[in-house]
């Protein structure tokens, strides 16, 4: 089986220790199609680059380990400052001009502005609501950038002990959809409760957190080059989660027209 190791060695080599990036992938699979999607995710760790193409059709899947031929083509990692110590300010205004203009959507008043890493957009990540306290209920942090930028374009900070969902819960009586980020969650609780999953992995300390706390029937919206692995986490969970359904996205939620996620949701 082809699997690349060359071109995605190449493209590993923007890749700081610890950091995933996600971009178009390489194969004659991919580049052929249409609709040319960032369906390749390359995680970098101590031991080499683990990479996956999430397109059923596409042999890209491996991993290419720090000591081996394939790796001596990529540059060494540039040492990156894993902390964030959350200093934080208020979003200036241009940027939440850019925030209502890419996401359709006001920021909501648990986002804030740093100056750090280029400049993002700090938003909290929320723990569900039976926790008691304000404190209690921030997580930790995702930095997105609303620019074009190099690497990652969202980094994360969890608290030890916490795990990596946000909660947005809205109505008692509403179902839950879980999506992958933080601007998709925000905007699909306006119809039922929502939570983000910060990416496309569930494991099964989170699979238990939503399990307890979500409400029903459970939704999987993920993007739309991640389908497949909707299905595939719903039947994984299916036992757990009880009535879980799986939405195809053709756009992600945070990108879609008001009236576009309202028929999807209500």
């Amino acid at each position: 089986m082809i699997t690349y190791t060359k071109d995605v060695a190449l493209i590993a080599s923007q890749i700081n220790l610890g950091d995933t990036l996600r971009t178009e992938c390489v194969s004659g699979v991919c580049q052929s199609n249409p609709v040319r999607e960032a369906t390749l995710t390359l995680t970098r760790t101590v031991n080499g680059v683990l990479y996956n193409c999430y397109r059923a059709s596409c042999p890209v899947r491996g991993f290419i380990p720090t000591t081996g031929v394939p790796i001596h083509s990529i540059a060494p990692a540039r040492k990156v400052n894993k902390r964030f110590d959350g200093h934080v300010t208020g979003i200036p205004a241009a940027v939440a001009a850019e925030i209502r203009r890419q996401w359709r959507m006001d920021p909501p008043p648990t986002w804030y502005y740093t100056t750090e890493y280029g400049g993002r957009v700090a938003m909290s990540v929320r723990a569900p609501r039976v926790l008691s306290g304000a404190d209690s209920l921030h997580r930790g942090w995702v930095l997105r950038s609303i620019a074009k930028v190099e690497g990652p374009k969202a980094l994360t900070y969890i608290r030890d002990g916490q795990l990596g969902l946000s909660w947005y819960k809205t109505a008692p009586h509403s179902g839950t959809v879980l999506v992958e980020d933080i601007p998709s969650a925000v905007r699909a609780s306006t119809y039922m409760n929502s939570v983000a999953l910060l990416g496309t992995g569930v494991g099964i300390d989170r699979a238990e957190e939503i399990a307890e706390y979500a409400t029903r029937p459970l939704y999987l919206a993920l993007d739309q080059d991640a389908t497949a692995l909707a299905f595939k986490i719903a039947r994984r969970y299916a036992l757990l989660w009880g009535d879980v359904q799986v939405i195809p996205l053709r756009q992600d939620i945070k990108n879609m027209e008001e009236q576009d996620i309202c028929a999807l949701l209500s």
